[in-house]
C-alpha cells in the first residue's frame, strides 16, 4: 500500500505531471509521424522512410506504455519496466538484423530521400531527449528507460544523419556498419539497466 501510495503521489506531483505530458506528447507525435512516413514511403516509392516509421512505432510503444504505466503501483510499474526493456531488446536485435543486412549485401546508394528521411528522424529524436532529460537522474526505472531510449535514438539519429552525406565515400557503407552497431550495443544496454533498475526498486 505504501509503494503504491508513493508512485501516485509522483504521478500527481509537478515533475510526474510534467514527464506525462511529455510521455504523451511523444507517443501521439511518434504515432503520426511513423503514419505518415510509411504513408510517403509507399506513395513516392522512395524507399527511404519505411524504416523511420518502424523507428517511430518502437517510439509510440515504449512511451505509450510507460504514460499507461507510470504511477499506477509499484508492481505495475515493474512489470511495464520489463516490457520496456523487452521493447529495448527487440530493437537491439533488429540492430543485429541491420549489421547483418548491411555486410552480407551491397547497400544501395543514398539518394537525396535518404539525407531527408535522416535529417527529419534526427530532429525529432533530439526534440524526444530535450523533453525527458530533465528526468535522467530520477532512478525510477520508467524515467530511465523513457530517457535512455531517447538518448540512445538522438545518438544514432545524429550519427546515422551524417552517413548520407558521406555516401560518396568508399567508407560509407562501413560507417553505416559502425552505427549500427553502436545503435545494438546501446539499445542492449539499455534494456539491462531497465531490468536491472526494476528488479532493485
Amino acid at each position: 500500500m505504501g509503494e503504491s501510495s508513493q508512485t501516485q503521489s509522483l504521478r500527481k506531483s509537478e515533475d510526474g505531471q510534467r514527464f506525462l505530458q511529455a510521455l504523451r506528447l511523444i507517443s501521439i507525435a511518434a504515432l503520426s509521424l511513423s503514419v505518415l512516413s510509411v504513408a510517403f514511403d509507399w506513395l513516392s516509392a522512395s524507399e527511404s522512410y519505411l524504416e523511420d516509421g518502424v523507428c517511430w512505432i518502437y517510439d509510440s510503444a515504449i512511451y505509450g506504455v510507460a504514460a499507461i504505466s507510470f504511477g499506477r503501483g509499484a508492481s505495475f510499474e515493474r512489470v511495464a519496466a520489463f516490457m520496456l526493456s523487452l521493447i529495448l531488446a527487440i530493437a537491439g536485435c533488429q540492430g543485429s538484423y541491420d549489421i547483418w543486412s548491411e555486410i552480407v549485401r551491397t547497400a544501395p546508394a543514398h539518394s537525396a530521400d535518404a539525407a531527408a528521411s535522416a535529417s527529419a528522424l534526427a530532429t525529432g529524436a533530439i526534440l524526444e531527449a530535450a523533453l525527458l532529460f530533465r528526468f535522467r537522474t530520477s532512478g525510477e526505472p520508467l524515467m530511465t528507460a523513457t530517457w535512455l531510449s531517447a538518448r540512445n535514438s538522438a545518438a544514432i539519429a545524429l550519427a546515422g544523419a551524417a552517413v548520407p552525406a558521406l555516401s560518396h565515400a568508399s567508407s560509407g557503407d562501413a560507417l553505416q556498419i559502425i552505427v549500427d552497431c553502436v545503435d545494438t550495443l546501446l539499445a542492449f544496454q539499455a534494456a539491462f539497466f531497465v531490468a536491472k533498475e526494476a528488479v532493485e526498486t
